[in-house]
């Protein structure tokens, strides 16, 4: 895997031809129009991890040193990074080089914590360990914050192919709303449950857009395409309709083209992730190869 990863990169990226009407016979002569990729490989996972997501924190720990290595199979020195989101979010700073993982075992040991910590005790990672759990009164996550994160705050490297990989089962919501007013009346101070708290969108989505393309940043987003049943749904309120869980990732918000669209992207299915007819790794081992030493049409 990793030899072949290599030669279709060399292939993609080294120097490339083109052919040329020779001026004094009429041949077709090979010319070099393209210098040597020299780019290295930055990853940034921006993962929702709320109740509903344990299947995808447990399938990249199984999965991500499969990803370290194709990486690596790309240019020496894979970095990868890591943001956290459900209300608010957390830059992961676990790894050698604080928000940088540079090996497997670092990231398996941060997916499992998120996993074991956050998500199946429904506690936001921005509020910590010690922070309050079922603390999550709508079924909208805060990604805008956590991809403006990713894109302004990891160390990303001046000569890097950067791809975010973005997974998530709902919208999101622009500022100045709040993740913690369920009801939408400009208050966070209701106890009973769901219990709210003060958790404000501090972006809006063309704020989200112009760090990421300033970042050169592609997202591939994993997404539902489809509504939930209403056994799959979330077991609290929402600010927006069900119809709109697609929105901002296969579909527009409100009117504006999706982020992968507006990061020269793509989307996938997560639902097809969860039943195993997409490979979590394979897609984005297949991403990070195909942005290789290609950038961004922004």
């Amino acid at each position: 895997m990793r030899a072949a990863l290599f030669v279709l990169a060399l292939a993609a990226c080294g120097p490339s031809t083109r052919s040329v009407i020779d001026a004094a016979g009429g041949d077709d002569t090979p010319v070099v129009d393209a210098a040597p990729c020299n780019d290295v490989v930055d990853v940034v996972f921006v993962l929702d991890t709320s109740s509903s997501m344990g299947f995808v924190l447990q399938q990249l720990e199984q999965q991500i040193a499969g990803v370290v290595t194709a990486s690596n199979a790309l240019a020496p020195d894979a970095h990868f990074g890591l943001v956290v989101f459900q209300d608010n979010h957390k830059i992961d700073a676990t790894g050698p080089l604080g928000m940088i993982h540079t090996a497997a075992p670092t990231l398996q040991a941060a997916f499992a914590n998120y996993r074991t910590n956050y998500t199946n005790n429904n506690r936001n990672p921005g509020d910590g360990i010690t922070g309050p759990t079922t603390q999550n009164p709508i079924c909208e996550e805060n990604s805008l914050d956590a991809l403006y994160a990713a894109a302004a705050d990891f160390p990303w490297r001046a000569n890097a192919t950067r791809v975010v990989i973005l997974v998530t089962d709902d919208t999101f919501l622009e500022k100045p709303d709040n993740y913690g007013d369920r009801d939408g009346d400009g208050l966070t101070n209701k106890t009973d449950f769901p219990k709210e708290g003060n958790y404000p969108a501090l972006r809006n989505l063309g704020e989200t857009v112009t760090a990421l393309k300033g970042a050169r940043a592609r997202v591939f987003a994993f997404s539902r395409i489809t509504q939930p049943n209403i056994l799959d749904r979330c077991g609290t309120g929402r600010r927006l309709p069900w119809a709109a869980i697609t929105n901002g990732w296969s579909t527009p918000y409100n009117g504006a083209q999706p982020i992968p669209v507006q990061t020269d992207g793509a989307n996938y299915d997560l639902d097809q992730v969860k039943s195993g007819t997409l490979s979590l790794s394979a897609t984005i081992n297949k991403v990070v190869l195909d942005s290789y030493c290609d950038p961004p049409l922004l």
